[in-house]
């Protein structure tokens, strides 16, 4: 069986044991190259393969390898954004370290940043003055004495720093240039150097890629949201989930909402005349106050502590003299107000509390069928819910004048929204968001 086969079978394998590796793995291509030196290196959203150096591996030594590079995707190193003038062998190796912290290969087989590390580590305990005497008694000396050891029972090394991937990066590029300038009493250079440039060449298709980080983010939220981490959870999770920009400015989403209501009350004047081109044109003015709707998500998953976030965000926020009026719904499989009720006093959640589940589409329908009373809506919910369709009860669009209907939906929680956003997009004139 061909590498190529081999290495789908492992991935396939992964869809149950390992639904985060397979799916960002599967955002790669497999690619062919036995002009490698090295067995596989990914890159350039492609993980090439060297078919002469991969096919005396056992299957178990070829799925770590493939892992070790999963791993490396997920964490983005080959993607992020490099120093100037980075040191591709610097960044294999600190690649390398970082996850070794999270994965040790069941095969025995040792990323090149381990050896790396290990060929240091002899170094250091034989050599009077690994670094050259000028380093001697140095902060740099002691960081490496305290992660170049090796315990002789199990063969790993002893400990290695809780550092970033950027802090491993300095330290061992500077290692690097130490050793290979001659440092210390350095023996067997030509060996290191021809080991560094295999290394070297396993980071040559690493370049910043922001859409290939936003590609493996989702992936991850999808994780998270799903639960699907698999086997790869653990301190990896934290380190992901830390990693992963999660916030959302939920006032950033309210300025647009207000923009976009403030704006439909355009009024053009004959008596004002433009301010570039005089009176041969209506000038315009605009009406800087506005009537909304809010309707709320009663319904038996929302909570007291929820719903006294969200009061608190809108009273807040829309408080400022633009918003005239603010009436209330509530809802959860129907409207639980015949009539809404005036946002000028604080609600108790607990005397409007809904058992049922939730249906978005009563709102929506009332709000369209009073387009004209209302400039926009805000939906504060948990996003558990049918899709609503934009139309009115009689199944006709009526999305007012502007041809979208200006529908703000405020989840109660990021997860929340990360579930609904993308059939909240998909509706004209929706947009959502999410309070912290």
């Amino acid at each position: 069986m061909t590498t190529e086969n081999r290495l789908k079978s492992i991935i396939k394998n992964w869809f149950i044991t390992e639904p985060l590796l397979f799916s960002v793995v599967t955002t790669h291509h497999l690619v062919l190259n036995d002009g490698l030196t090295v067995p596989i290196r990914t890159g350039r959203r492609c993980i090439e393969f060297s078919e002469l150096l991969t096919g005396e591996l056992s299957d178990f030594e070829l799925s770590d390898f493939l892992k070790i590079e999963a791993y490396r995707i997920l964490l983005k190193h080959p993607y992020a954004r490099q120093p100037y003038k980075a040191n591709p062998t610097a960044l294999q190796l600190a690649s390398d370290v970082i996850i070794s912290k999270y994965f040790t290969p069941p095969s025995g087989i040792e990323s090149a940043g381990i050896v790396y590390l290990k060929s240091q580590a002899w170094r250091f305990s034989t050599l009077d003055f690994p670094l050259g005497k000028r380093w001697a008694d140095t902060d740099e000396l002691r960081f490496f004495q305290r992660n170049l050891q090796i315990d002789r029972t199990t063969g790993l090394l002893k400990n290695v720093d809780d550092l970033t991937f950027e802090q491993w990066y300095k330290w061992l590029l500077f290692l690097i240039r130490e050793t290979s300038a001659g440092g210390g009493e350095a023996s067997g250079a030509g060996a290191l150097s021809d080991y560094l440039a295999s290394v070297t060449e396993s980071a040559e298709l690493w370049q910043e890629d922001e859409n290939a980080q936003n590609q493996i983010n989702d992936k991850i939220k999808k994780a998270e949201i799903e639960e699907g981490w698999g086997e790869t959870g653990g301190n990896l999770q934290r380190t992901l989930e830390g990693d992963v920009d999660f916030s959302f400015d939920y006032r950033r989403a309210l300025t647009k909402f207000r923009a976009n209501i403030v704006s439909a009350n355009r009024r053009l004047t004959r008596m004002k005349p433009s301010r570039r081109y005089g009176f041969s044109a209506m000038g315009s003015r605009y009406e800087r106050k506005a009537d909304i709707l809010i309707a709320v998500d009663v319904s038996g998953s929302i909570t007291d502590e929820s719903f006294t976030r969200f009061y608190k965000a809108i009273r807040n926020f829309f408080f400022l003299k633009i918003i005239e009026n603010i009436d209330l719904i509530f809802f959860d499989v129907n409207l639980k107000n015949t009539s809404p009720v005036k946002f000028t006093k604080k609600l108790e959640l607990a005397e409007i509390r809904g058992r049922g589940g939730t249906n978005f589409q009563p709102p929506v329908d009332y709000f369209l069928e009073n387009r004209n009373k209302y400039s926009g809506m805000i939906i504060f919910t948990d996003g558990e819910g049918e899709v609503p369709k934009m139309t009115g009860s009689d199944g006709t669009r009526r999305t007012g004048g502007t041809g979208n209907a200006s529908i703000l939906w405020i989840l109660d929680s990021r997860l929340a929204y990360e579930k609904s956003r993308w059939w909240i997009e998909s509706l004209p004139g929706n947009f959502g968001t999410f309070l912290p």
